[in-house]
Protein backbone atom coordinates (compact mmCIF):
# COMPACT_ATOMS: atom_id res chain seq x y z
CA UNK A 1 0.00 0.00 0.00
CA UNK A 2 3.12 2.46 -1.03
CA UNK A 3 1.94 6.20 -1.19
CA UNK A 4 4.26 6.74 -3.91
CA UNK A 5 3.85 11.03 -4.95
CA UNK A 6 3.41 11.22 -8.49
CA UNK A 7 4.93 9.31 -11.79
CA UNK A 8 7.48 12.09 -12.51
CA UNK A 9 9.19 11.15 -8.62
CA UNK A 10 11.89 8.13 -9.45
CA UNK A 11 10.76 4.77 -9.08
CA UNK A 12 12.23 3.21 -5.61
CA UNK A 13 12.65 -0.35 -6.07
CA UNK A 14 13.09 -1.31 -2.06
CA UNK A 15 9.58 0.96 -1.42
CA UNK A 16 8.01 -1.73 -3.84
CA UNK A 17 10.08 -4.39 -2.60
CA UNK A 18 8.79 -3.22 1.19
CA UNK A 19 5.23 -2.89 -0.15
CA UNK A 20 4.81 -6.20 -1.62
CA UNK A 21 6.27 -7.93 1.49
CA UNK A 22 4.38 -6.15 3.82
CA UNK A 23 1.66 -7.04 2.23
CA UNK A 24 2.32 -11.25 2.99
CA UNK A 25 3.26 -10.27 6.81
CA UNK A 26 -0.09 -8.61 7.08
CA UNK A 27 -1.99 -12.30 5.74
CA UNK A 28 0.65 -14.23 7.56
CA UNK A 29 -0.29 -12.62 10.97
CA UNK A 30 -4.25 -13.30 10.29
CA UNK A 31 -3.36 -16.84 9.07
CA UNK A 32 -2.24 -17.56 12.72
CA UNK A 33 -5.08 -14.97 14.36
CA UNK A 34 -4.99 -17.89 17.22
CA UNK A 35 -2.42 -16.97 18.90
CA UNK A 36 -5.35 -13.95 20.33
CA UNK A 37 -6.81 -17.34 21.75
CA UNK A 38 -4.28 -18.23 24.31
CA UNK A 39 -3.64 -21.82 25.12
CA UNK A 40 0.05 -23.07 26.84
CA UNK A 41 0.27 -25.72 23.29
CA UNK A 42 3.14 -26.17 20.64
CA UNK A 43 0.40 -24.71 18.11
CA UNK A 44 0.34 -21.50 19.99
CA UNK A 45 3.43 -20.66 20.70
CA UNK A 46 4.41 -21.74 16.92
CA UNK A 47 1.99 -18.96 16.06
CA UNK A 48 3.57 -16.69 18.49
CA UNK A 49 6.68 -17.18 16.36
CA UNK A 50 5.02 -15.43 13.29
CA UNK A 51 3.17 -13.09 15.22
CA UNK A 52 6.38 -11.32 16.20
CA UNK A 53 8.68 -12.07 13.49
CA UNK A 54 5.58 -10.46 11.17
CA UNK A 55 4.29 -7.45 13.14
CA UNK A 56 6.69 -5.28 11.05
CA UNK A 57 3.98 -5.00 8.33
CA UNK A 58 1.79 -2.42 9.56
CA UNK A 59 4.92 0.00 11.03
CA UNK A 60 6.11 -0.68 7.62
CA UNK A 61 3.31 0.73 5.91
CA UNK A 62 3.41 3.45 7.67
CA UNK A 63 6.77 3.88 7.28
CA UNK A 64 6.50 4.13 3.54
CA UNK A 65 3.90 6.69 3.89
CA UNK A 66 6.72 8.94 5.15
CA UNK A 67 8.86 7.80 3.45
CA UNK A 68 7.37 8.70 -0.13
CA UNK A 69 4.99 11.58 0.82
CA UNK A 70 6.54 13.94 3.78
CA UNK A 71 7.88 15.87 0.93
CA UNK A 72 4.68 15.92 -1.58
CA UNK A 73 5.46 19.39 -1.40
CA UNK A 74 8.24 19.31 -3.30
CA UNK A 75 5.66 18.19 -6.47
CA UNK A 76 2.48 19.63 -5.51
CA UNK A 77 0.48 21.43 -3.49
CA UNK A 78 -1.45 20.44 -0.39
CA UNK A 79 -5.06 20.38 -2.23
CA UNK A 80 -3.73 18.39 -5.15
CA UNK A 81 -2.06 15.95 -2.26
CA UNK A 82 -5.26 15.69 -0.57
CA UNK A 83 -7.66 15.06 -3.26
CA UNK A 84 -4.70 12.24 -4.41
CA UNK A 85 -5.55 10.77 -1.03
CA UNK A 86 -9.19 10.81 -0.96
CA UNK A 87 -9.02 8.85 -4.95
CA UNK A 88 -6.72 6.33 -3.51
CA UNK A 89 -7.30 5.15 -0.44
CA UNK A 90 -11.19 6.91 0.98
CA UNK A 91 -13.33 6.09 -2.29
CA UNK A 92 -11.72 2.27 -2.12
CA UNK A 93 -12.03 2.03 1.83
CA UNK A 94 -16.22 2.96 1.57
CA UNK A 95 -16.57 1.02 -1.29
CA UNK A 96 -15.55 -2.58 -0.09
CA UNK A 97 -16.89 -1.55 3.50
CA UNK A 98 -20.02 -1.60 2.16
CA UNK A 99 -19.45 -4.21 -0.05
CA UNK A 100 -17.96 -6.70 3.51
CA UNK A 101 -20.94 -5.31 5.28
CA UNK A 102 -23.31 -6.69 2.62
CA UNK A 103 -21.48 -9.94 1.89
CA UNK A 104 -21.14 -10.62 5.75
CA UNK A 105 -25.34 -10.06 6.68
CA UNK A 106 -25.49 -11.72 3.37
CA UNK A 107 -22.93 -15.11 4.58
CA UNK A 108 -24.84 -14.48 7.97
CA UNK A 109 -21.60 -13.61 9.34
CA UNK A 110 -22.52 -10.30 11.08
CA UNK A 111 -25.94 -9.09 12.13
CA UNK A 112 -27.21 -5.33 11.89
CA UNK A 113 -29.69 -4.59 14.50
CA UNK A 114 -31.40 -1.68 12.33
CA UNK A 115 -30.95 -1.09 8.27
CA UNK A 116 -30.94 2.59 8.78
CA UNK A 117 -28.22 5.34 7.11
CA UNK A 118 -26.89 6.18 10.95
CA UNK A 119 -26.42 2.60 11.85
CA UNK A 120 -24.72 1.92 8.28
CA UNK A 121 -22.13 4.74 9.06
CA UNK A 122 -21.79 3.92 12.48
CA UNK A 123 -20.51 0.40 11.49
CA UNK A 124 -18.23 1.97 8.77
CA UNK A 125 -16.72 5.19 10.62
CA UNK A 126 -16.04 2.14 13.07
CA UNK A 127 -14.76 -0.60 10.62
CA UNK A 128 -17.29 -2.90 12.84
CA UNK A 129 -18.07 -4.96 9.43
CA UNK A 130 -14.14 -5.75 9.44
CA UNK A 131 -11.79 -5.59 11.81
CA UNK A 132 -9.01 -5.30 9.64
CA UNK A 133 -9.88 -2.14 8.68
CA UNK A 134 -9.18 -0.07 11.60
CA UNK A 135 -5.92 0.79 9.68
CA UNK A 136 -8.02 2.95 7.15
CA UNK A 137 -8.89 5.49 9.74
CA UNK A 138 -5.91 5.74 11.24
CA UNK A 139 -4.06 6.35 8.15
CA UNK A 140 -6.63 8.74 6.93
CA UNK A 141 -5.23 11.09 9.80
CA UNK A 142 -1.73 10.62 8.99
CA UNK A 143 -2.76 11.94 5.60
CA UNK A 144 -4.67 14.82 7.16
CA UNK A 145 -1.10 15.53 9.54
CA UNK A 146 1.19 15.23 6.43
CA UNK A 147 0.69 18.74 5.50
CA UNK A 148 1.82 19.52 9.32
CA UNK A 149 4.66 17.13 9.21
CA UNK A 150 5.84 18.09 5.40
CA UNK A 151 6.98 21.31 7.17
CA UNK A 152 9.93 19.43 8.84
CA UNK A 153 10.65 17.06 5.75
CA UNK A 154 14.02 19.34 5.17
CA UNK A 155 14.85 19.62 9.30
CA UNK A 156 16.43 16.90 9.79
CA UNK A 157 17.49 18.00 13.67
CA UNK A 158 13.42 18.23 14.84
CA UNK A 159 12.36 15.31 12.78
CA UNK A 160 15.17 13.28 14.86
CA UNK A 161 14.07 14.73 18.08
CA UNK A 162 10.38 14.02 17.66
CA UNK A 163 11.55 10.26 17.22
CA UNK A 164 13.37 10.19 20.05
CA UNK A 165 11.31 12.06 22.12
CA UNK A 166 8.55 9.58 20.62
CA UNK A 167 10.57 6.02 21.57
CA UNK A 168 11.60 7.50 24.72
CA UNK A 169 8.27 8.55 26.33
CA UNK A 170 5.49 6.79 23.94
CA UNK A 171 7.60 3.82 23.19
CA UNK A 172 9.90 2.38 26.00
CA UNK A 173 8.98 3.97 28.89
CA UNK A 174 5.14 3.09 28.89
CA UNK A 175 5.31 -0.64 29.24
CA UNK A 176 8.38 -0.36 31.53
CA UNK A 177 6.37 0.94 34.09
CA UNK A 178 3.23 -0.77 33.85
CA UNK A 179 5.57 -4.27 33.76
CA UNK A 180 7.00 -2.56 37.33
CA UNK A 181 3.61 -1.88 38.66
CA UNK A 182 4.17 2.11 37.94
CA UNK A 183 0.62 4.36 36.53
CA UNK A 184 2.27 6.25 33.93
CA UNK A 185 0.57 9.23 32.48
CA UNK A 186 0.29 9.47 28.82
CA UNK A 187 0.58 12.79 28.92
CA UNK A 188 4.13 13.00 29.39
CA UNK A 189 5.74 13.20 25.92
CA UNK A 190 4.13 14.45 22.47
CA UNK A 191 0.97 15.13 22.03
CA UNK A 192 0.88 12.58 18.76
CA UNK A 193 -0.32 9.12 18.52
CA UNK A 194 2.40 7.06 18.74
CA UNK A 195 2.17 5.39 15.75
CA UNK A 196 3.21 8.55 14.05
CA UNK A 197 6.54 7.68 14.97
CA UNK A 198 6.67 5.38 12.38
CA UNK A 199 6.11 8.33 9.91
CA UNK A 200 8.88 10.21 10.52
CA UNK A 201 11.08 7.15 10.91
CA UNK A 202 10.51 6.09 7.04
CA UNK A 203 10.93 9.67 6.12
CA UNK A 204 14.43 9.62 8.48
CA UNK A 205 15.73 6.37 7.52
CA UNK A 206 15.07 6.92 3.60
CA UNK A 207 16.78 10.16 3.35
CA UNK A 208 19.63 9.53 5.62
CA UNK A 209 23.20 7.30 4.80
CA UNK A 210 23.24 4.74 7.37
CA UNK A 211 26.81 3.56 7.98
CA UNK A 212 27.91 -0.01 8.10
CA UNK A 213 28.12 -0.73 11.41
CA UNK A 214 25.48 1.52 11.94
CA UNK A 215 23.53 -0.72 10.30
CA UNK A 216 24.34 -3.69 12.39
CA UNK A 217 23.46 -1.81 15.39
CA UNK A 218 20.31 -1.59 14.07
CA UNK A 219 19.37 -5.23 13.04
CA UNK A 220 21.25 -6.63 16.26
CA UNK A 221 18.41 -4.44 18.03
CA UNK A 222 15.54 -5.59 15.02
CA UNK A 223 16.49 -9.35 16.91
CA UNK A 224 15.92 -8.09 20.22
CA UNK A 225 12.85 -6.76 19.57
CA UNK A 226 11.73 -9.79 17.94
CA UNK A 227 13.36 -11.77 21.57
CA UNK A 228 12.10 -9.23 23.58
CA UNK A 229 8.27 -9.24 22.42
CA UNK A 230 7.91 -13.28 22.61
CA UNK A 231 9.24 -13.58 25.52
CA UNK A 232 7.48 -11.24 26.90
CA UNK A 233 4.25 -12.14 25.52
CA UNK A 234 4.72 -15.99 26.30
CA UNK A 235 6.28 -15.43 30.38
CA UNK A 236 2.98 -12.91 30.89
CA UNK A 237 0.13 -14.78 28.71
CA UNK A 238 1.94 -17.70 30.87
CA UNK A 239 1.13 -15.73 34.26
CA UNK A 240 -1.75 -14.71 33.63
CA UNK A 241 -3.59 -17.77 32.18
CA UNK A 242 -5.03 -15.77 29.05
CA UNK A 243 -3.02 -12.97 26.17
CA UNK A 244 -1.56 -10.65 27.78
CA UNK A 245 -2.73 -7.57 25.32
CA UNK A 246 0.47 -5.37 26.79
CA UNK A 247 2.74 -5.92 23.86
CA UNK A 248 0.20 -6.22 21.28
CA UNK A 249 0.67 -2.62 20.58
CA UNK A 250 3.08 -1.55 17.44
CA UNK A 251 3.90 1.33 19.03
CA UNK A 252 6.09 -0.06 21.52
CA UNK A 253 10.11 -0.44 21.70
CA UNK A 254 10.02 -3.78 20.19
CA UNK A 255 7.96 -3.55 17.40
CA UNK A 256 10.01 0.18 16.59
CA UNK A 257 13.11 -1.51 16.73
CA UNK A 258 12.00 -4.91 14.42
CA UNK A 259 10.36 -1.96 11.82
CA UNK A 260 14.11 -0.21 11.43
CA UNK A 261 15.55 -3.34 10.94
CA UNK A 262 13.19 -4.72 8.40
CA UNK A 263 13.13 -1.43 6.48
CA UNK A 264 17.38 -0.53 6.47
CA UNK A 265 17.36 -4.20 5.38
CA UNK A 266 15.46 -3.38 2.86
CA UNK A 267 16.81 -0.25 1.92
CA UNK A 268 20.78 -1.57 1.43
CA UNK A 269 20.14 -4.99 0.09
CA UNK A 270 21.26 -5.54 -3.56
CA UNK A 271 17.69 -6.62 -4.41
CA UNK A 272 19.04 -5.48 -8.28
CA UNK A 273 21.07 -8.64 -8.28
CA UNK A 274 18.21 -11.21 -6.99
CA UNK A 275 15.69 -9.77 -9.23
CA UNK A 276 18.46 -10.29 -12.10
CA UNK A 277 18.95 -14.41 -10.99
CA UNK A 278 15.22 -15.05 -10.74
CA UNK A 279 14.79 -13.10 -14.04
CA UNK A 280 12.18 -10.63 -12.58
CA UNK A 281 11.75 -7.79 -14.00
CA UNK A 282 11.11 -3.81 -12.65
CA UNK A 283 7.31 -3.28 -13.79
CA UNK A 284 6.44 -6.86 -12.48
CA UNK A 285 7.78 -6.08 -8.99
CA UNK A 286 5.88 -2.46 -9.64
CA UNK A 287 2.84 -4.39 -10.42
CA UNK A 288 2.77 -6.54 -7.27
CA UNK A 289 3.17 -3.43 -5.54
CA UNK A 290 0.11 -1.74 -7.09
CA UNK A 291 -1.79 -4.25 -6.02
CA UNK A 292 -1.39 -4.19 -1.99
CA UNK A 293 -3.92 -1.95 -1.25
CA UNK A 294 -6.12 -4.51 -2.79
CA UNK A 295 -4.87 -7.52 -1.62
CA UNK A 296 -5.46 -5.83 1.89
CA UNK A 297 -9.18 -5.17 1.52
CA UNK A 298 -10.37 -8.53 -0.06
CA UNK A 299 -7.87 -11.13 1.43
CA UNK A 300 -10.59 -11.50 4.34
CA UNK A 301 -12.84 -12.60 2.21
CA UNK A 302 -10.63 -15.21 0.22
CA UNK A 303 -9.34 -16.08 3.30
CA UNK A 304 -12.74 -17.04 4.17
CA UNK A 305 -13.90 -19.43 1.31
CA UNK A 306 -10.37 -21.02 1.26
CA UNK A 307 -11.31 -22.30 5.07
CA UNK A 308 -15.14 -23.46 3.39
CA UNK A 309 -13.32 -25.44 1.18
CA UNK A 310 -10.37 -26.57 2.89
CA UNK A 311 -12.90 -28.01 5.80
CA UNK A 312 -13.51 -30.90 3.56
CA UNK A 313 -10.57 -32.06 3.52
CA UNK A 314 -10.31 -31.49 7.83
CA UNK A 315 -8.03 -28.04 7.01
CA UNK A 316 -9.24 -25.68 9.93
CA UNK A 317 -7.27 -22.41 11.07
CA UNK A 318 -5.73 -24.20 13.54
CA UNK A 319 -3.20 -26.68 11.37
CA UNK A 320 -0.15 -25.75 10.79
CA UNK A 321 -0.39 -25.81 6.38
CA UNK A 322 -2.84 -22.87 6.90
CA UNK A 323 -0.37 -21.28 8.90
CA UNK A 324 2.31 -21.63 6.97
CA UNK A 325 1.92 -22.79 3.25
CA UNK A 326 -1.07 -21.31 2.68
CA UNK A 327 -0.08 -18.14 3.59
CA UNK A 328 1.26 -17.32 -0.88
CA UNK A 329 -1.84 -19.40 -1.54
CA UNK A 330 -3.92 -16.33 -0.20
CA UNK A 331 -1.55 -14.11 -1.12
CA UNK A 332 -1.52 -15.17 -4.99
CA UNK A 333 -5.57 -15.90 -5.19
CA UNK A 334 -6.14 -12.06 -4.18
CA UNK A 335 -3.56 -10.55 -6.14
CA UNK A 336 -5.32 -13.08 -8.92
CA UNK A 337 -8.81 -11.50 -8.30
CA UNK A 338 -7.62 -7.83 -8.31
CA UNK A 339 -5.59 -8.36 -11.27
CA UNK A 340 -8.94 -9.69 -12.86
CA UNK A 341 -11.02 -6.42 -11.67
CA UNK A 342 -8.29 -4.07 -12.57
CA UNK A 343 -9.86 -4.81 -15.96
CA UNK A 344 -12.95 -3.69 -15.31
CA UNK A 345 -13.13 -0.05 -16.54
CA UNK A 346 -14.93 1.35 -12.90
CA UNK A 347 -13.63 -0.61 -10.89
CA UNK A 348 -10.22 1.39 -10.96
CA UNK A 349 -11.46 4.07 -8.92
CA UNK A 350 -12.20 1.15 -5.78
CA UNK A 351 -8.94 -0.74 -6.49
CA UNK A 352 -6.04 1.54 -7.02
Amino acid sequence: MTDENTSKCERILYYDILNILACIAVISLHHNGIVHTYSNTLRWKLALVVEVMAYWAVPVFLMLSGATLMDYRKHYDTKTFLKKRVLRTVIPFLFWSIVVLVWKICTKQYLIEAVTLRNIINIILNFKMEGVYWYFPFLFSVYLMMPILSCLSDNAKVVKYAISIMFIFQSTIMPITRLVGIEWNSNYGLPMHSYLIFVLLGHFLSKTDIKFKQRQGIYFCGMCGVVIRYGAIYTLSIRDGAKNVLFFNYGLFPSVMLACAVFVFAKYYNWEKLLKKFRINHQFVKYLSSCSLGVYLIHRIVMYYELKLLASWGISDEKMVWRTAWILCTYLISVFIISGLKKIPIMKYVIQ
